[in-house]
């Protein structure tokens, strides 16, 4: 297994400088969208490589941690959403008073991306797609790894749609890999979104109702 997913990760690398190459091009546009987007396009590049690096090198599940703003990690899920689903609105509502998280940035975008990502497809088809981003601090609500660890405080990320709900039949199961109701899906995007929150000494949970799914993020804040 190991072998296997260096060599994909060998693979993936390939395209991706050829692709930041391009986009670094489309950047010397003198239309401002346009430079953004192809920005846009340079960062995700660069996070895939450090993903794929990381898998080269088997660190610990949470890579390397660092303290950063949740609204920093969801900007760019905001993004990369915003650019694959141009007709969905985005709204967010945000806490802004809350301290850092402390993690592996690059991972905690993919996961809170995947589940967007997920949430912004269930979507497509409805006359007015919501995607909402939500973020508040958790009070009461303390966590600690070991009994010698300070117990920590965490925040809440919810990440909702106004789609059609979760098929009750993959309902308990929908973390599971290769557990998707999609003709083409392949069912990793939660489960890989569940793995890395679970390395970060996280929890994920959903609700699911016909026109309101919500998928629910606690992670512990940063130490001082």
């Amino acid at each position: 297994a190991r072998l296997a997913a260096q060599t994909l990760a060998h693979e993936v690398r390939n395209p991706l400088a050829g692709i930041r190459a391009a986009a670094q091009l489309i950047a010397k546009s003198h239309d401002p969208q346009t430079n953004a987007l192809a920005n846009l396009i340079c960062a995700e590049a660069d996070r895939i490589h450090r993903l794929t690096k990381a898998i080269d090198a088997f660190p610990s599940p949470a890579g390397e941690r660092r303290r950063f703003s949740i609204h920093e990690a969801l900007e760019r899920v905001r993004l990369l959403v915003s650019s694959s689903v141009p007709d969905i609105v985005i709204v967010e509502e945000y806490d802004p008073s809350l301290p850092f998280v402390c993690g592996d940035f690059d991972q905690i975008v993919q996961a809170l991306l995947n589940i967007a990502q997920n949430a912004a497809e269930a979507t497509r088809g409805a006359p007015s797609p919501i995607l909402t981003l939500r973020t508040s601090f958790r009070p009461g609500v303390r966590v600690r790894k070991t009994p010698a660890e300070a117990a920590r405080a965490q925040l809440e990320v919810q990440i909702a749609d106004n789609g059609p709900g979760l098929n009750p039949e993959i309902m308990e199961r929908v973390f599971e890999p290769f557990v998707t109701s999609k003709p083409k899906g392949m069912g990793l995007g939660l489960a890989i979104a569940a793995e890395i929150v679970a390395a970060h000494d996280g929890r994920i949970e959903v609700s699911s109702q016909p026109g309101r799914t919500s998928f629910g993020i606690t992670l512990p804040l940063g130490e001082d």
